[in-house]
């Protein structure tokens, strides 16, 4: 019986034994949950963030990019164990300009530990976070704060083709415009390291570290010129100023290729201080997003139509005044009309009754057959987000009175990029582009990854077919009955304004509300250049497009012009316009050459047998860099710097920034030690201190700049 007691007393022992065993081996070898939890305490990984790309404009300016930051986050219990908030506070509100009650109060937070001051120390500056280390210290308090480096974006140009670039969110992605529609390339990809570490959390010695490198975003350029985007810009805010409208753009397209030069939108914002304004304002380009009814500015492409269907000749004749149309009468805008009019006159004098009798001759077939062909039925494919689709009965569904009123730009509706696409054809001799505003895409590294090529949609009519509608536009300009508003001495202008009644949400259209635009291209012979303004719902003024649009059209055009260096090829005297042009001086733009790896010595002379001054930076030698950089047209006498290797001083000598864009500067004063307080945006015309005179590293300057130099 005893030897059975202990027999049993050993198996059990043994079978005790071989259960913990069992126990043991599944937990480290079968168990998920703790498994991970050994690993978690044992691996370690730092993820590191890309660098987000640049987005720079079609002269090589800076748009947008990523500065350095820095967060900083302060442990209230270990200032609380040695009795000094009411010092931090203090000191804190020196430094960051804060109310100290207010900072006080954050700072007496029970049942905090660790506090992040947003936003006072989130994405701070290097100089701010440095004051904010040097109070801690002096306080004694070295354990009380922790510092995190990050980036946060800056658009430099503040609200330049703000809706063009758009924003990036808090987390740091895409939100609107190029930011969003390019995020993939501009965001990067992520490193990482794994290692194993010590309960202090450091790698352990001898064993593996696994890495995974950071690749930082690639960098964007834009087809966008800053100085025709500043025209544009400026044309808006005199819109702003004297009509308010309730929006309102501005679009400027090279016909040849497709790329937008400019779009300006009003209402605007500052993607910096993205937060302060409404979703509305972000979100919305009505430059590519709603589609409303275009009005005259449509009549073009239904003159092309009829012509190539060979439905009309120009030198027919009709009524104006009024047309019955299946029971209902449509009058011209002036009620009785002209009398006897051609179908040519019929675009000069804008007549809706002479665009029915086109339309009717074209036939509903035609018409909606160069519909398409002008890319109206469908998105032009712009590379940015949030295009808008245009709006038009469905042929099958068509009535004569709709069809009527169609032909004239009412009834429809179409976006502003869909009317520059469609006068682009006209301009070019008959190609429908896509319009796009990214020419490439370069990586951290300098490869080129993506490269824009013209992309032709399709021929929409024969050269000679656009160049008869060409000649009937430059008409509507120059013999225009409400005044040549659209008139540019020495060029010949092709152009149509247009006045197009809102319509109600339920129906029929407001009788004091309007869309007043111009559209066009110039010179008209060789179009270089095509512009589309529109304005919504204007006040303090008679409704036409010649007095809102058309003035706008103008000065872009003008400007424009002579920026691009396109000389008058029709003296002022044949448009009996003598002086005229003469009051307005021509500005002579040069183009800087590349300097780099040349010797400042004959870097001047090159210079000065071109017409540009230089200004050397760093004694004399090779020069390493230049601003503005080389392919930049810049205005003639304009003073480019040139940096060369230097040994570091306590003095900088102060440069001229007379004539370089901010973008420029900033690099220079950022290379140099300069602080720059900027004002704003444009060219440097002013600076507070002047230039030649010696003055410390870390000296703040003051710059002015402006749309315009003269």
């Amino acid at each position: 019986m005893r030897k059975l007691r202990v027999r049993g007393l050993q198996i059990g022992f043994v079978v005790a034994v071989l259960v913990v065993l069992a126990r043991i081996g599944y937990v480290q070898t079968a168990d998920a949950f703790l498994a991970s939890r050994a690993t978690a305490e044992w691996d370690a990984d730092d993820v590191i963030e890309p660098i987000r790309g640049t987005i720079y404009d079609a002269t090589g300016g800076i748009l947008a990019y990523s500065a350095p930051a820095y967060t900083v986050d302060i442990n209230l219990q270990a200032i609380r164990n040695q009795d000094k908030l009411a010092k931090v506070a203090s000191g804190l509100s020196s430094i960051l300009h804060v109310n100290q009650t207010s900072l006080a109060a954050d700072l007496q937070r029970p049942h905090v530990i660790w506090l992040q001051l947003y936003p006072y120390l989130i994405h701070v500056s290097l100089f701010t976070k440095e004051r904010v280390v040097q109070l801690f210290q002096h306080l004694g308090l070295s354990n009380a704060y922790t510092i995190y480096k990050a980036y946060v974006r800056v658009y430099p140009d503040q609200t330049l083709a703000c809706h063009v670039i758009g924003f990036t969110d808090e987390h740091g992605q895409g939100a609107t415009g190029i930011e969003r529609s390019y995020n993939q390339y501009l965001a990067g990809k992520p490193g990482y390291r794994e290692f194993i570490q010590d309960t202090s959390g450091n790698p352990i010695p001898f064993y593996p570290i696994q890495t995974k490198p950071v690749q930082n975003g690639d960098n964007v350029y834009l087809t966008i010129n800053p100085v025709i985007e500043r025209y544009a810009e400026k044309a808006l805010a005199i819109i702003q100023k004297r009509f308010t409208p309730k929006r309102a753009a501005i679009l400027v397209a090279d016909p040849n290729t497709g790329a937008i030069l400019a779009m300006a939108t009003l209402p605007t914002f500052n993607p910096n201080e993205y937060w302060k304004y409404p979703a509305s304002t972000l979100y919305t380009n009505w430059a590519i997003s709603d589609p409303f009814e275009p009005g005259s500015t449509f009549k073009p492409e239904v003159l092309t139509g009829a012509l190539a269907t060979h439905s009309i000749r120009l030198n027919q004749t009709y009524m104006s005044g009024v047309d019955v149309v299946d029971g209902v009468p449509i009058h011209d805008w002036n009620i009785y009309g002209w009398g006897r009019l051609t179908y040519e006159q019929a675009l000069i004098y804008s007549s809706n009754v002479g665009l029915i009798h086109i339309g009717q001759a074209e036939g509903v077939k035609n018409f909606y057959h160069y519909l398409d062909l002008f890319g109206f039925n469908h998105r032009t494919g712009i590379d940015l987000p949030g295009e808008g689709h245009s709006i038009i009965f469905p042929e099958k569904n068509i009535n004569p009175v709709d069809f009527a009123t169609m032909t004239f730009g009412q009834g429809l509706a179409v976006t502003p990029i869909q009317q520059i696409a469609a006068i682009g054809a006209i301009a070019n001799g008959g190609d429908l582009l896509t319009p796009y505003v990214v020419q490439k895409i370069v990586s951290p590294s300098g490869a080129v990854i993506y490269e824009h090529h013209v992309h032709i949609v399709h021929r929409v009519a024969p050269r000679s077919i656009m160049k008869k509608v060409t000649n009937v536009m430059v008409k509507v300009v120059d013999d225009d009955p409400q005044g040549n508003v659209g008139m540019i001495p020495g060029y010949r202008v092709a152009g149509k304004t247009g006045t197009a009644e809102i319509p109600k949400p339920g129906g029929g259209y407001y009788k004091d509300l309007y869309n007043l635009s111009f559209i066009g291209f110039a010179p008209a012979d060789h179009p270089a250049v095509e512009i589309y303004v529109t304005v919504n719902e204007p006040h303090h003024t008679a409704q036409w497009g010649d007095w809102v649009a058309t003035p706008a059209a103008r000065y872009v055009l003008l400007r424009t012009l002579r920026y691009l260096g396109i000389p008058p090829h029709v003296t002022a005297q044949l448009h009996g316009q003598s002086g005229n042009l003469a009051s307005h001086p021509a500005i002579q733009y040069v183009s800087v050459p590349s300097l780099i790896g040349s010797d400042t010595g004959r870097s001047a002379q090159f210079l000065h047998h071109i017409g540009l001054k230089e200004q050397v930076i760093g004694g004399s030698g090779t020069i390493i860099d230049q601003w503005p950089h080389a392919g930049v047209r810049v205005p003639f006498g304009t003073t480019v710097a040139v940096e060369v290797q230097r040994k570091e001083v306590a003095q900088v000598r102060l440069p001229n920034f007379q004539g370089m864009l901010m973008t420029e500067v900033m690099k220079l004063c950022s290379s140099l030690g300069l602080r720059l307080i900027p004002s704003g945006v444009g060219f440097a015309v002013n600076q507070s201190l002047a230039p030649g005179r010696f003055v410390p590293l870390g000296t703040s300057v003051k710059v002015d700049f402006a749309a315009e130099v003269n």
